[in-house]
């Protein structure tokens, strides 16, 4: 129930996307930046951090809309994805995105103004029919992506969103602060690994099973693994990590 859930959670926000595509936009906090402008979608990002900090990548799997298209492309190929080299590549790419921006903000002079609404006067960030070319090439660069590279290629390999977000969520083992997670409980597993087979992110739960909880940054707490162990041997869990070392 769970599962099916969180499904129709984010495949209504893929159909939502032509509304809300502009307040995820990577370009256009850069486009705002050499005008001196903190967009939307700048301010989104932050939000996205500091949500992170207590409620890990969860983001990623019941609210994105990409997770949606993933979804879909993940009935074609289901193959794991090359997690380590795309991490390169997204934060390569990652890296050259916050040189732009800030770049932006010095050549601008500054922060002139906060417009959250920055090129999306009217609300709707695809308002015109010529928009849905954009929003089509988007759509097949992230679809292309998945099918290529594996279950959620382009997570991997290109998202703007999943810095912030491991930001948020290595501030908040730092800290040691309470936040959702999947803990486990290794005397129960039984070695089947129907966990790794399920896992969206490609992690190998079985292995992570041994720490008393999932502890790769690449968890999107989409709970998949946890539906699936059939000893019951994972659970969500909101609290501070009893094995944290100061």
């Amino acid at each position: 129930m769970k599962q099916k859930l969180r499904r129709l959670i984010i495949f209504l926000s893929l159909f939502f996307f032509p509304v809300t595509m502009n307040y995820f936009s990577p370009y256009l906090p850069v486009d705002g930046a050499f005008r001196g402008v903190i967009t939307g979608s700048a301010l989104f990002f932050i939000l996205l951090l500091i949500a992170a900090v207590f409620l890990g990548r969860a983001w990623c799997a019941w609210l994105c809309p990409v997770a949606g298209l993933s979804e879909i492309c993940m009935s074609i190929n289901k193959r794991p994805a090359a997690v380590n080299k795309l991490r390169i590549i997204r934060y390569s790419i990652f890296s050259l995105w916050v040189i732009a921006l800030a770049s932006g903000f010095i050549l601008a002079g500054g922060v002139k103004e906060v417009n959250i609404f920055y090129m999306t006067e009217n609300y709707i960030s695809i308002d015109e029919p010529f928009k849905y070319i954009t929003y089509y090439f988007v759509l097949l660069i992230l679809f292309g992506l998945s099918i290529w590279l594996g279950r959620r290629g382009a997570c991997h390999s290109i998202c703007w969103m999943s810095p912030f977000l491991v930001g948020g969520l290595k501030t908040g083992k730092m800290l040691n602060l309470p936040r959702l997670k999947i803990a486990t409980t290794p005397s129960l597993c039984i070695d089947c690994k129907k966990c790794n087979k399920v896992c969206p992110m490609s992690i190998d739960i079985n292995y992570e099973m041994k720490s008393g909880e999932i502890k790769s940054t690449d968890c999107i707490l989409c709970g998949e693994c946890v539906d699936t162990c059939p000893e019951k041997a994972l659970k969500f869990n909101f609290g501070i990590s009893a094995n944290h070392k100061p």
